[in-house]
């Protein structure tokens, strides 16, 4: 079934991996590029991205990669804008950041809160902000929001995560 991305353009967040191994913005990269997307593998880390990047080129891939905090409206700008510089489109936004917080609202400090928030809630919305009217002037265009069960099953003391998840996925 190769190829039935030939020709299409994804930005992918969170392309790198929190650790050794394949994370899921990763493996995700990777398979667009095996389907014949090109990938712009976006990263707060510039060493899993750089990563992602490299295994995407030695398959023959088209890939390039930038350091980002999605999180923050400046740099989601500037990945749209490379995006558009080095593809001239945007046709797949892969959203797949996301960090974990124990606790609910008595544990979890307000700092931490706000950061998940961000993470997980605010860098979805901003990436859809930019993207969209890229796709809309294209009149076409996917948004994949990867996010988790947990945002139906509260899972031990992660209710602060659980709440996050359930405000991207109404997103």
């Amino acid at each position: 079934m190769a190829g039935r991305l030939q020709g299409k353009t994804a930005i992918v967040t969170g392309a790198g991996s929190i650790g050794p191994g394949w994370g899921n913005g990763k493996a995700t990269a990777v398979l667009y590029a095996r389907e014949g997307a090109r990938i712009l593998a976006v990263d707060l880390n510039p060493e899993a991205a750089r990563e992602t990047h490299s295994l995407i080129r030695a398959e023959g891939g088209t890939a390039e990669w930038i350091e980002a905090d999605v999180s923050r409206s400046a740099d989601v700008q500037a990945v749209v804008r490379r995006c558009i510089e080095l593809y001239g489109a945007i046709d797949i936004l892969h959203n797949n950041v996301g960090i974990v917080e124990v606790g609910g609202p008595v544990e979890i400090s307000e700092e931490n809160w706000d950061r998940l928030m961000a993470v997980n809630v605010k860098s979805v919305y901003l990436t859809c902000k930019y993207a969209i009217p890229h796709m809309l002037a294209a009149g076409k265009g996917s948004i994949v929001n990867f996010g988790s069960i947990s945002w139906m099953i509260l899972v031990g003391d992660l209710s602060a995560y659980t709440a996050s998840k359930a405000a991207m996925h109404g997103l």
